[in-house]
């Protein structure tokens, strides 16, 4: 296939890999800070509320960072392209704060936790969005768009898989293997791949030449996207993704452990989910194709929906019916993901023939932001109603504070997928849509190849 840039690229599936290989490390970090990281913490001598408190306030961080670093690296005009300067601005800092949260250094305080989380969200918040606005803005078309998000979200997986198997590998390798040494090799990998990975994009990858638009000022700009209703429908959707992922994440192994009373099945069950999502995406792909995106991110839902509500009577001690819940959770796990930032990218196209402003790195920090505020939200709240419950995660709990963690665990997912499914069910841009959006974009001649 030929290699191009702009409105109807295709790109081999050499290139496509190449462009999407730092997606292995950038996901593979956000499992660590919502399921593996704040326990640990707390078995570093942190309590459940102080550990909740500060990695919430950490990601509302990213409320001010995200639209800072969007408006800005829509802003940049290099001879090296937008994108490309932003991700490799970013990559030192994020490495530094990988090295400082993943292998913290005694005493542990409250201070040294809140200073590594916010210099690896500034470093993740720069490279990601830059990634993904650059994956936006390699196709126009609405199908190629799935394509190039579903290889993001492959690699991704690929990254979350590994990153789990760490500790089960670790435990046969090594003798006396804790959370800590299992967490610092987790952050030994990451320091490895992520500059690795992100140099193989950056010499690898085509970056399309935008032409420069007209730039709203900032009046202009949250004017135009406050008007956006579109753009509300589907940030709303993608903040009760965020929440539920995050309530669910950061419960995951008390579940498992003290529910379940399947404690040394918890990272398995974790493997499930993600190895299912990752084979999964290809037909998530095609289905989009043929069923339109936001149809096929509400069948998502509803099958999401039915899997969790599972987890209300699932008995304990059943590993094998464990392990089917947990495969039916995945099925859908990477199509979300895919799904919204594929949908973003047409919602991109909207803003652009509205306003004559070429705004991806902005409209996705948007994206990002609701994702990272309604996971913040969850563990910020989730925690301490744990706390409050008397729910003790290194002790004896009684059977009402175990109802009450499945309820959580069951409940809140279910409903929150029902709503994002009635959110997005007619949703306005289609295909037909999109494509007369990108016939108009096309007309303006805001594109050239390199």
């Amino acid at each position: 296939m030929e290699e191009t840039t702009g409105p109807k690229a295709r790109y081999t599936t050499g290139v496509l890999a190449a462009f999407s290989s730092p997606a292995f490390g950038l996901a593979a970090l956000g499992l660590p800070i919502v399921a593996i990281l704040p326990p640990l913490y707390a078995e570093l001598g942190m309590g459940l509320s102080v550990v909740g408190a500060v990695f919430m306030t950490a990601r509302f961080f990213d409320v001010f960072t995200d639209p800072v670093f969007g408006v800005l690296g829509d802003k940049v005009q290099t001879r090296w392209g937008r994108r490309k300067p932003a991700i490799a601005a970013g990559l030192p800092v994020l490495c530094l704060g990988v090295f400082l949260l993943f292998m913290p250094s005694p005493p542990i305080t409250e201070a040294k936790l809140l200073t590594a989380l916010l210099t690896l969200y500034a470093g993740w918040t720069l490279v990601s969005l830059a990634h993904t606005a650059w994956a936006s803005e390699l196709s126009g078309d609405y199908d190629q768009r799935s394509r190039i998000m579903g290889s993001l979200q492959v690699f991704g997986l690929i990254g979350v898989v590994t990153i789990l198997l760490i500790p089960a590998v670790a435990d046969v390798v090594l003798d006396n293997t804790g959370m800590e040494l299992r967490t610092s090799i987790m952050g030994w990998t990451l320091l490895a791949s992520l500059p690795l990975f992100t140099a193989v994009a950056l010499i690898v990858a085509p970056e399309p030449r935008i032409v420069p638009t007209p730039r709203l000022n900032w009046r202009e700009a949250w004017r135009s996207l406050v008007a956006n209703r579109v753009l509300r429908r589907l940030l709303l959707a993608d903040l009760l993704v965020g929440a539920q992922g995050g309530i669910n994440g950061s419960v995951h192994f008390f579940f498992v452990g003290h529910v379940l009373l399947l404690p040394e099945s918890a990272s398995i069950f974790l493997v499930v989910i993600f190895l299912a999502g990752l084979v999964c995406v290809p037909l998530f792909v095609k289905l989009s194709s043929r069923f339109g995106k936001h149809r096929t991110l509400c069948f998502c839902a509803f099958q999401s929906s039915l899997a969790t509500a599972s987890f209300f009577v699932l008995p304990a001690g059943s590993f094998w019916i464990a392990a089917f819940a947990y495969l039916m959770v995945g099925v859908t796990f990477g199509a979300k993901d895919l799904l919204m930032r594929s949908i973003m990218a047409d919602v991109i196209d909207l803003d652009r023939v509205e306003v004559g402003a070429e705004r991806s790195a902005l409209y996705y920090s948007m994206l990002t932001l609701t994702n990272k505020a309604g996971a913040a939200l969850a563990v910020g709240m989730i925690y301490p109603v744990l706390d409050w419950v008397g729910f003790d995660p290194a002790g004896v709990n009684d059977a009402a504070t175990l109802d009450g963690v499945r309820i959580v665990v069951a409940a809140t997912p279910t409903l929150v997928f029902l709503a994002m499914a009635v959110i997005m069910w007619n949703f306005p841009i289609d295909r037909k849509r999109q494509q007369q959006l990108r016939a108009t974009i096309e007309a303006r001649i805001d594109i050239k190849p390199d």
